[in-house]
């Protein structure tokens, strides 16, 4: 049985903006929850990405890829035009994105249904291209939020019916929010 060294958090409401969230402020600092091969695959396990890998995980390409999409995505957040070199960084990273389907079978009849297996680092990064392009063209693109929490660096997709969301997770950030309040109401 294998021991989960981290709890990742999926709390972006798209598996790209959840893999850029795995890199999170801890003391003021930015710490990396990518650090190995074994790592990316804890991750790719909690995400249920299914990595029947031939080759070994190149980190670094993954991690460069994070770095490229948090900064397309941190353009979004702030309201910039996103520039054409950046838009063609993640085609091509679209262009690893590999989908196959499978007809099974259940009680009601047949079903043709997608299936995304990854075999190398490009698939997963085509994997996770997908799903930031998928956003970036919906207008899902309008919701996208980072954090209130100053101390916080995660992203997220604010799928709320009011789209008022304003932390990562109100177990986190936002209690941490509730917590301050009270005790600035109390000391005053």
């Amino acid at each position: 049985m294998n021991k989960i060294k981290h709890n990742y958090e999926f709390v972006g409401n798209n598996l790209g903006v959840d893999f850029i969230n795995t890199e999170v402020n801890v003391k003021g600092e930015l710490v990396n929850l990518l650090l190995s091969e074994s790592d990316v695959m804890e991750w790719l396990e909690q995400a249920n990405i299914d990595a029947d890998l031939a080759q070994g995980i190149d980190v670094g390409k993954l991690l460069a890829f994070r770095e490229k999409a948090r900064q397309i995505l941190s353009q979004i957040i702030e309201k910039e035009r996103i520039e054409n070199d950046a838009i063609a960084t993640l085609n091509n990273y679209l262009q690893n994105y590999k989908i196959h389907y499978q007809l099974e079978q259940s009680s009601e009849g047949y079903q043709l249904t997608n299936q995304t297996v990854c075999h190398s680092t490009a698939d997963i990064i085509g994997v996770l291209a997908f799903e930031l392009a998928n956003m970036l063209a919906s207008e899902q693109r309008a919701y996208l939020k980072r954090c209130l929490n100053p101390d916080c660096v995660l992203m997220f997709v604010d799928n709320s019916r009011s789209h008022k969301r304003r932390w990562c997770s109100m177990e986190t950030c936002g209690n941490r929010a509730k917590v301050s309040k009270h005790y600035r109401k109390v000391k005053s």
